[in-house]
């Protein structure tokens, strides 16, 4: 417990030490290494669930219409393997995020993607299937601003998908990932 108290001093100090707001006004881009450290979807069907990991990245423009509130837009393509199949995933997004506190945010997007799953079937042979997805993603960060205009942003996103088909058959779809980007202001 005493640990923990003291990395949330710490954190608060650091936050201090480097506070930064966004004001209005303010056009930024963020760049994202989705998935650097831990990430781990559940996709469920027929009251199955499957789990695998994924490497990706995502761009993302944001324009400040108030202080410490952002209306952001991008585009990410994740790629990994599963169960000796490849997967990839191709989106487009928007939302808002906004800053709680000075580097610290939290946001909401909303995504539409297509899936695509190539498998292998055996002796060589292969086919592919593919699908859509919409979903949420809640998600939260730090900026920490080693210039004036330039930050690295470790993040954490949760992604619950609302409607998400593969050939026309129903799945379910979340996905929990950690995330290291930076953030360029313009």
């Amino acid at each position: 417990m005493k640990k923990l108290i003291a990395l949330i001093a710490g954190c608060l100090l650091v936050t201090g030490l480097s506070a930064q707001t966004i004001t209005k006004g303010t056009i930024f881009v963020s760049p994202t290494l989705t998935n650097l450290s831990f990430n781990s979807f559940t996709i469920s069907s027929n009251g199955e669930k499957e789990s695998f990991s994924r490497f990706g990245l995502q761009a993302t423009g944001g324009y400040a219409i108030m202080d410490d509130l952002a209306i952001v837009g991008g585009l990410g393509f994740q790629s990994g393997s599963y169960d000796g199949s490849g997967v990839s995933v191709f989106d487009i997004h928007a939302g808002a995020r906004y800053y709680v506190i000075p580097n610290l945010y939290a946001g909401a997007d909303l995504l539409f993607g297509t899936l695509s799953l190539n498998n292998k079937t055996g002796k060589g042979s292969s086919g592919s299937m593919s699908g859509n997805t919409i979903s949420v993603e809640l998600n939260a960060g730090y900026s920490y601003f080693l210039a004036d205009r330039i930050a690295v942003e470790p993040s954490i996103s949760y992604t619950l998908g609302l409607s998400t088909k593969f050939e026309d058959q129903p799945f379910g779809l979340s996905a929990l990932t950690l995330n290291i980007g930076f953030l360029f202001l313009l």
